[in-house]
């Protein structure tokens, strides 16, 4: 499981299962986090929350879409995950004549098959021939290589030629069931690698063999072939030369294998969503999808589980209108009611998972843009679904999710314990000296660009406002604390800053930080002249306003 929002640092998860799913969801629904700079819009919004989570769960991301492109599971000829010909990659310019001595030098230069023979032996050309043809295609993608496009045509074809005859060698040799399956993949991948440069023969080869294959009794042959035929098909489809039903029916047949489905599988039916799309046939993609979702819901490979869920949510209108409540700064668009809505309809039409992971993910960024009360009702539906969890790992991590959302919102219209905080001299807060007044607590840490932001807002207001009774309490997380000392000696702060008074216990660690569910910062909270916690998430020129209502009170 956004001031423009751009790079995203996260809390390390404690489960496999949490960093999985945090690193993702960030990919997939590309939420992005950025400070509030001088640069970002003055209104704080959805749109503009810059907050830094914390420092350790580094993921990346960028602006989040009403409809994100769906990631597809990494694919490859030798992983047994390609699902349609590979497209020769459009290269830069280059001199004639000239070749970067680096590139002569590389295995798709160098190697050979020659008179090489016996099962073993083959069966790793086969592999470096697989890995010689991606570096390839790796280096014709790369502008900096200058890899002139005769070259790779000329070497992605003698490497799949190679790779060829190499596995209809293995073919005459195979003793055992890895050995035929090795020589079966290899014969489709080359044919596919040589169709993809546009050779004709090769691609009438292509389907010739993946026909038969379809009935091979092994399911690693059998679900490859199953998979490149529907990538055919999609492009019969797209050229107008095979029917709707042709395409739909052979997508379900895929689907309804038997065999454990793959990432091959799983491209071609991102494939096929997508053309039914471009052609108009929301109806059938949209059936299409649920379809693949549910068939992927419970794989053991939860990027393939995930790029499924996505697969299917992003034809909803629920997540595109859930996902506009993170730009929206529309007080129309803000009805709690509307969101709990979106939330059970989104819930109902895709029981999965990774429907509530999603709400908690954009609750989190709604909350931190300061709308709390939406985001509690998509953290509410959520949390009903943690019992229905089967992954043990996924019901914790979705449990403590929903757990520090309810401790960070619990703290309004309660006062905040400051007692196992002290000062850079290790002194405890005077909490006299904060009595009767506003006060703002700021959780901030040296390495957060957001925080540091975040100063100059707080600063003006506490020149403003400090004769009127307003007070700042910063609480340092940073985990070094010479980082903060030298931090504090070349910028001069108004105000205290508070650490843990506990050396084992600091960072995100710190006893107050913990209790109170922080997982992002920066964390602002404003105390009223009563001691209790009247708002959370105050930023930007929001701070001012809000210094000045809480002031007027009695």
């Amino acid at each position: 499981m956004s001031v423009d929002l751009s790079r995203i640092y996260s809390r390390p998860p404690k489960s496999q299962f949490a960093w999985r799913f945090a690193s993702l969801l960030a990919i997939v629904y590309s939420f992005s986090i950025l400070g509030c700079g001088s640069n970002e819009p003055k209104e704080i919004s959805a749109a503009t929350s810059g907050y830094m989570p914390s420092k350790e769960q580094e993921t990346k991301s960028s602006v989040a879409t009403s409809r994100p492109a769906v990631e597809k599971p990494e694919s490859s000829t030798g992983s047994g995950n390609q699902t349609t010909l590979p497209i020769a990659p459009a290269v830069p310019s280059f001199e004639p004549g000239k070749l970067d001595p680096k590139i002569a030098s590389q295995l798709y230069m160098t190697l050979k098959l020659g008179d090489l023979n016996g099962s073993k032996p083959l069966m790793e050309f086969i592999d470096t021939s697989t890995r010689a043809f991606r570096e390839l295609l790796a280096d014709a993608r790369n502008t900096k290589k200058q890899l002139p496009k005769d070259i790779l045509l000329d070497r992605g074809m003698i490497l799949s030629r190679m790779k060829l005859e190499a596995a209809q060698r293995l073919e005459k040799l195979a003793s055992n069931e890895d050995e035929k399956a090795a020589s079966s993949l290899g014969i489709i991948e080359a044919y596919s690698q040589m169709a993809g440069f546009g050779d004709v023969a090769a691609l009438d080869s292509l389907r010739e063999t993946v026909s038969k294959e379809i009935e091979n009794s092994d399911p690693r042959v059998a679900q490859q072939a199953l998979s490149i035929t529907l990538g055919l098909l999609v492009s019969d489809y797209d050229s107008g030369s095979a029917k709707l039903d042709e395409l739909v029916s052979f997508a379900n047949s895929v689907l309804a294998s038997g065999s454990e489905l793959t990432g091959a599988n799983l491209n071609a039916m991102i494939q096929v969503v997508e053309v039914l799309s471009k052609h108009s046939e929301e109806e059938a993609a949209l059936t299409l999808a649920k379809k693949t979702e549910e068939a992927f819901r419970d794989h053991r490979e939860l990027q393939f589980a995930l790029s499924a869920w996505e697969l299917h949510a992003s034809h909803l209108k629920e997540t595109n209108e859930l996902g506009g409540l993170l730009q929206s700064d529309s007080k129309a668009d803000l009805d709690p009611l509307r969101a709990r809505e979106l939330c059970n309809a989104l819930m109902m039409k895709i029981a999965s998972p990774w429907t509530a992971f999603f709400l908690v993910q954009i609750a989190i960024k709604i909350e931190y843009s300061g709308r709390p009360l939406i985001a509690k009702e998509l953290i509410e539906v959520a949390e009903s679904q943690v019992k229905n969890l089967k992954n043990a790992e996924a019901q914790e991590e979705l449990d403590r999710n929903c757990k520090q959302f309810m401790s960070r919102i619990g703290i309004l219209n309660k006062p905040l314990d400051l007692s196992e905080l002290v000062d850079t001299a290790g002194q405890p807060v005077d909490l006299s000296r904060y009595k009767g007044k506003v006060v703002l607590v700021d959780f901030w840490a040296t390495w957060c660009g957001p925080c540091i932001q975040e100063i100059p807002n707080i600063e003006g207001a506490f020149a403003s406002h400090n004769k009127d009774g307003f007070e700042v309490i910063s609480i340092n997380l940073d985990t070094e604390r010479p980082k903060l000392d030298a931090f504090l000696a070349s910028k001069k702060l108004m105000w205290s800053t508070y650490v843990s008074s506990k050396q084992e216990a600091v960072g995100f660690d710190t006893p107050l930080a913990k209790q109170i569910g922080i997982s992002a910062i920066p964390f602002i909270a404003l105390i009223g002249k009563d001691g209790n916690v009247a708002g959370i998430h105050v930023r930007g020129r929001n701070i001012k306003s809000k210094i000045v209502e809480l002031l007027a009170k009695e």
